[in-house]
């Protein structure tokens, strides 16, 4: 069975091309993201007299650290985010926000959103700087958060 190039919903996405958002605003763009995963832990019971198998039921459920790497911009949002939970303002609920990551298709349209609840920077670093180098300037941002859902907009 041939694929149509109508029916765009059969071809993948590529994942060059993303956002982040926080409080609905755009706030930057990004070269990499990591850490959208979550996992649950699995306990084994054993049965007396079971020999066939192990029961396995499910524990509490964490999510990772977000880790988005970006290209050195003029905006300062994100360091003032930071600086704020430096100068020991974490219990402030300005400093816990919800956010979203979005994908982004080749016709500017979003095709899955990871939105995350109550994130704050748990660490930034700065680029590696090399007078000789002609790379982009990378700074690396991880975020810590409260729980992630996937939606398709």
């Amino acid at each position: 069975m041939a694929l149509s190039n109508e029916d765009s919903t059969t071809d993948p996405y590529g994942n060059h091309y993303f956002a982040l958002f926080i409080g609905g605003l755009e706030v930057a763009h990004f070269v990499e993201c990591s850490g959208l995963k979550s996992t649950t832990t699995v306990f084994e019971i054993e049965e007396g007299g079971l020999n066939t198998r192990v029961h396995k039921r499910p524990g509490q459920s964490k999510w990772e650290n977000i880790t988005l790497r970006t290209a050195t911009v003029a905006s300062m949002y994100l360091l003032e985010w930071r600086d704020a939970i430096l100068m020991d303002n974490y219990s402030a609920a300005s400093n816990r926000r919800d956010g979203s990551i979005a994908l982004i298709g080749n016709d500017g349209q979003t095709v899955r959103r990871w939105s995350f609840k109550q994130a704050w920077p748990v660490s930034w670093e700065g680029p590696s700087l090399n007078s000789g180098g002609s790379e982009l300037s990378i700074e690396t941002l991880e975020l810590a958060h409260d729980g992630l859902t996937v939606s398709s907009s």
